[in-house]
């Protein structure tokens, strides 16, 4: 209560950040259009919006990477002016985008500190700088790392913990997250929101920008919506607001993201099109033996740690394993043969691995499937691809609709649809899709589930690797739990709940629940 109060009385006073009319085109395109927001110290801002509604945008006009068109931005009540990143990070403000940008090649200390007076001078003691990066790490986010480790090692939640810890060391007086808790597990999450409520005790003002409606729910003071460009609400939880009013607020239309009294449904066949025996994956899986049949989809689930992280990897062939994996009757050992046996693959990190960033929308939906299109002394045929490419921007509602469009322009959400569209296109009958509505919309997760629905019933098998329990239980027909490398437990029926699958990952402990088949 004394919360709210000491919020109502910010609101009165001067906004420690304002945004006034910002507008922002490309060409004849208009991303934003007179956008204005208030934020004031101490107050964590939810910023929402489906994919391709102008919160990349946004954040980027405010810190620096792209200039307004028109409009003004004030910090304290003084006009500044945001030319480059290197002015934003001047004046105080702070941000952990979506699409993290590391050098692969730097060691995690020199990752954390580049730029920071801790790696400057000849004569510094990397071995102390080493030392003081893994206890600033586990400090701000509770989580370990190996400081010497080469960032291209890490899984996408480890370097999530660099680029957290890192915006906490330049003392903030505006921090913006940008999808934060996409890579992590619900411990990770309820730690980093430990850091923002610090971070808000403090005065920094917080713009948290997340699909994730619950988590805005928990640990907004206000919701700002974007719709297509535009400011179409400012809204409060603690006033009435609904997560399904939020919804209806961002797509124009009442969203059911779940069928939570659905019945999982039973494989088609006894026939197998996807099974791994014995998976192990130095320091990560021990032993993983899964079978995923025609008709049904397998998920999989773990905390960062478990093994998770390299799980669909290993399946695909693109980490080292011993163990067999089999699609079909075919064994396969690379992410080539395993395309080659009729699989399909939608990567955690879709930017480095799942779509070829400047080639165009076209380009990455036929390429899994040219030898299908058909070609004349060698070459592509380009009007058929644009047939098939439109059919599929239709049927994933792609925006921008122009096929021709170059990929690495798209929104995340955007381009993951592009992902998996490339599959469809394929007519691929497994696949494995890991952490694939990451960062993605309500509207847009939606579309995906339909889609992948529609293939399985359609006759395929699907493995899906998540951290999202929602998603779990409300697309997988079983579920796998993953602890320290292991599968511990096999879950199944319409009555399966968050809480039961938090409590096996957390513990590995399946003795207590009648509904858990035990895995030797």
């Amino acid at each position: 209560m004394l919360r709210r109060c000491v919020l109502t009385l910010e609101s009165s006073l001067k906004p420690l950040l304002s945004l006034s009319g910002i507008t922002k085109r490309f060409g004849a395109v208009t991303v934003l259009s007179d956008v204005s927001l208030d934020l004031h110290s101490g107050e964590v801002l939810g910023l929402v919006g489906e994919n391709g509604a102008g919160k990349s945008t946004l954040i980027k006009v405010l810190t620096g990477l792209y200039a307004a068109d028109e409009g003004s931005i004030r910090l304290n009540g003084e006009l500044v002016s945001i030319n480059r990143p290197a002015d934003a990070e001047a004046l105080g403000i702070a941000v952990i985008h979506q699409e993290r940008h590391f050098a692969p090649q730097l060691r995690v200390y020199e990752q954390l500190f580049l730029g920071l007076p801790q790696l400057s001078g000849a004569l510094t003691n990397l071995r102390k700088v080493a030392r003081e990066a893994s206890l600033k790490i586990t400090e701000v986010t509770g989580q370990s790392l190996d400081p010497h480790a080469l960032v291209s090692e890490l899984t996408v939640a480890q370097q999530q913990l660099i680029q957290i810890t890192r915006a906490v060391l330049s003392s903030p007086k505006v921090l913006i997250l940008d999808e934060p808790t996409a890579p992590l597990a619900s411990q990770e999450v309820s730690q980093l929101f430990d850091v923002v409520r610090r971070l808000q005790a403090q005065g920094v003002g917080i713009i948290f920008v997340s699909h994730y409606l619950q988590e805005l729910e928990e640990i907004t003071d206000r919701v700002t919506v974007l719709r297509n460009g535009l400011k179409v609400a400012d809204v409060r939880f603690q006033d009435g607001a609904t997560i399904a009013q939020i919804v209806e607020l961002m797509v124009g239309r009442q969203v059911t993201e779940f069928d939570h009294g659905r019945i999982p449904r039973k494989a088609q066949s006894n026939s197998a099109v996807l099974r791994l025996s014995g998976l192990t994956s130095s320091g990560s899986l021990t032993d993983v033996s899964l079978t995923v049949h025609a008709g049904e989809i397998v998920g999989v689930t773990g905390l960062v740690g478990s093994g998770i992280e390299n799980l669909a990897d290993a399946v695909v062939g693109a980490k080292s394993h011993t163990g067999s994996v089999h699609v079909r009757e075919h064994e396969v050992q690379s992410p080539a043969e395993f395309v080659s046996f009729g699989g399909g693959i939608v990567p955690s990190n879709r930017r480095a691995n799942g779509a070829f960033q400047r080639s165009t929308v076209r380009e990455n939906l036929v390429v899994s499937s040219l030898s299908r299109l058909g070609r004349l002394f060698g070459l592509t045929n380009v009007a058929k691809e644009r047939t098939v490419s439109r059919a599929l921007i239709s049927q994933l509602d792609v925006r921008p609709t122009d096929p021709e469009y170059v990929v690495g322009n798209l929104s995340g959400g955007n381009q993951q649809k592009v992902v998996l569209g490339k599959w469809l296109a394929s007519e691929a009958s497994v696949l494995v899709l890991d952490q694939p509505t990451s960062g993605v919309d309500v509207g847009s997760r939606t579309q995906i589930y339909e889609q992948l629905n529609s293939l399985v019933d359609s006759g395929a098998g699907a493995l899906v690797v998540t951290v999202d329990l929602e998603e779990l239980v409300g697309i997988a027909d079983r579920i796998l739990v993953l602890y320290r490398g292991r599968i511990v437990a096999e879950l199944s029926g319409h009555d399966v709940t968050t809480d039961q699958i938090l409590r096996l990952a957390s513990s590995g402990d399946a003795s207590s629940n009648e509904r858990v088949k035990e895995l030797a």
